[in-house]
């Protein structure tokens, strides 16, 4: 076990007593850490350092339910009552229930006068069965052994029982804590007290004790010899390990250095910060973004200028992705803001933002990824910009196309089909006259004037097809029903209409595109949809009128549907159309379609101005 105590960020990253920062486990949670059947010795230089190790090791056993003994002399009951009372632990309660026991060196060790490791076999036996048949899950022993600096009788064989005491302990479910005062006990004697402790605790720090010496060896026969195997054994198994960490540290610059190598060719900008704001790492595209090296520190954070890019809200302090992450623990993802570098310049970032916590769940900083999106942002507006431009050319194109198809149907109407009608009328007034003509001539000029009948029919056809004058004069319910009926006679398909009464004129544009969605819908279903039936109904749904177009044919494929719904085809270059006058109208085409038929469906709001 290895650890060590580290300052926090509140302190200014100092350690408790004054000694250089280290990658350990805090003391706290090593001693937490311990369980039974670890033997350690503390070697303090202060009672302060003292009572930081024993004071917290008799707590935890009191939190644990552990029978907890703490041997001291008399002298040092007051000091210790009142360290126990400022670590939150009920003395009196404690004793009452018979949890904590404070006992005298002389009652411990001295009971006769003189120290008996066998007689101290008893002790642990003893206070192992009260334990035991008090209830408590173990036994936690820590003794502050004074008197052995006094050279009391028996003195001699101390060593023997603390070497002794590592077995002791896995036989009765205990753990052990002695205390030694390194300004007062000599070196010869803290030399003993290292080779007979697992385990150490110096300056704040746990250490798993290499120089530790089992017990058979340091009191058995051929000292010597086994010392010297052990200590060899300790330098090959020491320069092993530092082989190891040698390799390991070797892997780890080269992690490091292809780590950096790939944070330098990434075209986003990335860096690291502590809660502090501090910069903890930065990559080349993070500094061209901002134009600058980055300066650390929490000011920066309102000396930057950044907006949000949706609403050109200015952020505050508290609103940049990092501090949210580092601060506050919150992660962002993709926000896009505006900022200007410190070259003046303005870009458009997106950023992302995640807290880094350590094995603790503790934010530690933050990483941040910056990508410059001006360019994409401004190509954005300008196809944005180009696709409204598309838009509104569409919208003159259309017009212009029923503009020009009215002009044509006009023409037709009163132009051509009245030339054909004077034609018809000259050609009655010949056969008024043909007795002079023989047969095949009076069959010709017969034959003349049913083509010119025809002709004057399939004009006023086309020119109602254009564009009907029902829409202009009578409106779309009209228009609606001329079209209807023609296209029944002429396709051979029932046309079921359900129509309101009446309906109030609408806009030009609007009537113009309503009519078309159904003169478009009609001729996909006499194409494509094989149905023998169509139905057209006109709705009101609240403030939205409702146009359905439904046949019972034998479908579109999925696949094929959004290809036209994407103007893809003949037929989605038409549905296309349907749904660019909508939308320029502030309305939206939904097409559904399964095995038993298709429904195009037309909605768009009514104008408050409709008339």
């Amino acid at each position: 076990m290895t650890t060590d105590q580290v300052g926090e960020p509140g302190n200014g990253g100092k350690r408790l007593h004054g000694e250089r920062t280290s990658h350990a486990m805090p003391l706290l949670t090593a001693l937490e850490q311990l369980a039974p059947p670890d033997h350690l010795c503390a070697i303090y230089e202060s009672l302060e350092e003292q009572f930081a190790v024993a004071v917290p090791f008799i707590r935890i056993g009191l939190d644990r339910g552990e029978k907890c003994i703490y041997i001291a002399d008399d002298g040092m009951e007051a000091a210790l009552r009142n360290a126990m009372h400022a670590d939150g632990i009920d003395v009196e309660r404690a004793i009452a229930t018979g949890s904590l026991v404070l006992e005298t060196q002389e009652n411990v060790y001295l009971k006769h006068g003189s120290f008996d490791p066998d007689r101290m076999s008893t002790f642990w036996a003893d206070a192992s069965a009260d334990a035991k048949s008090q209830g408590f899950s173990a036994l936690r022993v820590t003794a502050y052994p004074e008197w052995v600096l006094r050279g009391a009788p028996g003195v001699e064989r101390w060593l023997e029982y603390e070497s002794h005491v590592t077995h002791t302990l896995h036989h009765v479910n205990g753990l052990a804590l002695c205390q030694y005062d390194g300004q007062l006990v000599p070196p010869e004697l803290i030399l003993g007290v290292i080779r007979t402790h697992p385990t150490v605790i110096y300056r704040g720090t746990i250490c798993r004790n290499m120089y530790h010496v089992p017990p058979d060896e340091l009191l058995g026969p051929n000292q010597a010899a086994r010392e010297v195997e052990r200590l060899l054994r300790n330098m090959r198994e020491r320069e092993e390990v530092e082989y190891t960490l040698r390799l390991q540290r070797n892997e780890l610059q080269r992690s490091e250095h292809l780590f950096r190598v790939m944070l330098d060719a990434l075209p986003v900008g990335v860096g690291v910060v502590d809660p502090s704001g501090n910069i903890v790492l930065s990559n080349p595209a993070a500094q061209r973004i901002w134009s600058a090296v980055i300066r650390s520190g929490s000011e920066r954070y309102a000396e930057s200028k950044g907006w949000w890019h949706a609403t050109g809200k200015r952020l505050a302090p508290g609103d940049w992705p990092s501090v949210r992450a580092a601060v506050d623990g919150v992660p962002s993802v993709n926000e896009v803001i505006d900022i200007e570098a410190f070259d003046g310049s303005r870009k458009v970032l997106q950023t992302s933002a995640v807290p880094i916590r350590d094995a603790s769940k503790r934010i530690t900083g933050a990483v941040v990824v910056n990508e410059d999106i001006t360019a994409r942002k401004m190509a954005e507006r300008e196809l944005n910009d180009s696709y409204h431009q598309m838009r509104t050319l569409t919208v003159r194109l259309m017009r212009a196309q029923d503009d020009e198809r009215r002009r044509i149907a006009r023409l037709l109407h009163e132009t051509t089909s009245q030339d054909l009608a004077v034609l018809k009328m000259y050609l009655a007034r010949l056969n008024r006259t043909v007795g002079h003509l023989s047969d095949p001539d009076r069959d010709a000029l017969t034959e003349s004037i049913s083509l010119a009948e025809q002709s004057m029919t399939a004009i006023r056809t086309l020119s109602y097809l254009l564009y009907p004058p029902f829409l202009d004069e009578a409106g779309l319910l009209s228009a609606l029903r001329w079209y209807a009926a023609g296209f029944a006679e002429r396709s051979a398909i029932t046309v079921e209409l359900e129509l309101p009464e009446s309906l109030e004129r609408l806009p030009l544009d609007t009537e113009t595109a309503l009519f078309r969605i159904v003169q478009e819908s009609l001729i996909n279903i006499h194409t494509h949809a094989g149905s023998e039936t169509a139905r057209i109904r006109l709705r009101h749904a609240g403030k939205t009128l409702v146009l359905e177009i439904e046949d019972r044919g034998h479908g579109i494929p999925d696949t094929v549907l959004k290809d036209l719904m994407s103007g893809g085809g003949v037929v989605g270059v038409g549905i296309a159309g349907m749904r660019e006058r909508l939308e320029q109208l502030g309305g939206h085409l939904e097409i559904t379609s399964d095995d038993h038929g298709t429904t195009v469906r037309a909605r768009l709001p009514l104008a408050k101005d409709a008339g």
